[in-house]
């Protein structure tokens, strides 16, 4: 699988990455089960995985450090420190000890991407300070290339403009996020990195989804969320189904899965760098993978950019 530049930093990542939240906490799957899919992974050419001191709560780094035990040198870690309260913090010590805290759980003397996963919209921690922080981090040591994630251009170039941003992580999919294309094509212009999370839509583009499915595993505790107003409230499922079927034809046509096909369109938008596909399935982990190989034409391009058109409409 290609390998791409993540900014200047000498990080290189494979074209998909393994999402750490898919793999649990320890319990559910097991370590065991974890190690499987990571192992497998690799054998597909996938070199790094995401994970994140939120994820289950700060459980998901800890599963996934014991899983990647022997593993280490073969793997680009990446993780992320996220405000308070669901995380450390953003003021300068707390960015410090969120990585020591995150080097300790992972089980490694380094990690390879660390990116600050969402602005603090509360505290009042100017960005740039916390940048500050995580620079130091590079300087000391900890942490080899950097990044923000869920940030606005305007963020993004103010820390740039003070040390180099290695890489951003947006939102990006058929059906989503289409709003944060122009981020993605600006860093990409300036020379940093992007990867791209929910390139599935959480599932919606793997053609699983019906009208039962939909209604089961996205239930009340899920209605105020973006992402369900977004893609499942009032006759939007129906559309979201209508929608993955207009995909379908391609995929029957390049010998390939619907999911495949979704992951590739990403991965041929202006400025990605890499997608990342969370999965706790091995099967799925190795479809996921050979989208890195799936070729599309600027004709299967123009047909699935004209489907998006039919997708359900952004919110107001």
């Amino acid at each position: 699988m290609e390998l791409r530049a993540l900014g200047a930093s000498g990080v290189e990542v494979s074209t998909v990455g393994l999402g750490g939240y898919e793999l649990g906490d320890g319990e559910n799957p097991a370590i065991e089960r974890v190690r499987q899919i990571v192992t497998t992974s690799l054998d597909a050419g996938v070199n790094w995985f995401d994970t994140g001191e939120v994820y289950l709560d700060t459980r998901n780094e800890t599963s996934i450090g014991e899983a990647i035990t022997g593993l280490r040198d073969e793997l680009v870690v990446a993780s992320k420190v996220a405000p308070a309260p669901d995380g450390s913090g953003l003021r300068p010590e707390q960015v410090d000890a969120a990585c020591r805290a995150s080097l300790r759980r992972l089980r490694t003397d380094r990690i390879d991407v660390y990116v600050v996963h969402s602005p603090d919209e509360d505290s009042g921690v100017p960005i740039t300070e916390t940048w500050d922080a995580m620079a130091r981090l590079v300087d000391d040591g900890l942490v080899r290339a950097i990044g923000l994630s869920n940030f606005g251009i305007a963020d993004i170039e103010a820390c740039h403009a003070t040390r180099h941003v290695d890489v951003i992580q947006q939102g990006l999919s058929l059906i989503d996020h289409e709003d944060e294309r122009p981020v993605i094509t600006r860093c990409g212009e300036i020379g940093i990195g992007a990867v791209i999370y929910e390139p599935l839509a959480s599932g919606v583009l793997t053609g699983a989804l019906t009208r039962e499915k939909g209604h089961e595993q996205w239930g009340p505790e899920w209605h105020d969320s973006r992402f369900y107003r977004r893609l499942f409230a009032g006759d939007r499922l129906d559309r979201s189904i209508a929608f993955v079927d207009l995909i379908r034809p391609v995929a029957t046509r390049l010998g390939a899965t619907v999911a495949q096909v979704a992951i590739a369109w990403v991965l041929r938008q202006p400025g990605v760098t890499s997608a990342i596909c969370g999965t706790s399935n091995v099967a799925h982990a190795i479809d996921n993978a050979g989208a890195a190989g799936l070729e599309l034409s600027d004709a299967d391009l123009a047909e699935l950019d004209a489907a998006t058109a039919l997708a359900p409409p952004p919110l107001a």
